[in-house]
């Protein structure tokens, strides 16, 4: 791919990923190209559609969440799922158009069984470390992260950052040794 041609792909994506992560599915690519700076035909030459944009899009926020898992492996055994569950807030508020669910089967599925893995990963490394009860599920985790993409969706406008506070009394409960 010739130099300006790969600058101008790179601007869409960053664009995108602002448009997308600010306006989720409604954001048309005129609006992506608007953001970038490019013209329409430049946009559907590199990318065809929608969905071909919003899928490369997907597969690079998923894969940072993947990164953050990784991080949080990291950690100590009693901070490694507080602190990915964390970050992973702090994404979701950062990027609201990205809620997953929002874009049905243009979400990376591949990405996402292993994003799952790793949360089981992390739970597992928490319990056996003392951070989190041995009565904690991966479906308990998965509601969490459902629970905070609802509370960030509807009340991010009106109080910023209330699902910190959410966060903090489920990782207690989770903490709790009953079921």
């Amino acid at each position: 791919m010739r130099r300006d041609a790969e600058a101008n792909r790179a601007r869409l994506l960053d664009a995108a990923e602002r448009v997308f992560a600010e306006r989720g599915a409604d954001a048309s690519l005129e609006d992506v190209a608007r953001a970038a700076g490019i013209g329409p035909a430049t946009l559907y030459r590199r990318f065809g559609t929608k969905q071909a944009l919003v899928r490369e899009v997907l597969e690079t926020f998923f894969g940072q969440l993947l990164e953050l898992a990784d991080e949080a492996l990291a950690e100590p055994p009693d901070r490694c799922l507080d602190q990915f569950l964390e970050t992973v807030g702090y994404e979701l508020a950062a990027r609201r158009g990205f809620m997953h669910g929002m874009w049905g089967e243009l979400a990376p599925a591949g990405l996402i069984a292993e994003l799952e893995s790793r949360t089981r990963q992390l739970l597992e490394r928490a319990q056996h470390g003392g951070g989190v009860s041995e009565h904690v599920t991966v479906d308990d985790i998965a509601a969490t992260i459902w629970a905070l993409r609802g509370i960030i969706h509807t009340s991010e406008g009106s109080t910023p950052g209330v699902w910190r506070r959410h966060l903090a009394y489920t990782l207690a409960g989770f903490r709790s040794s009953a079921e």
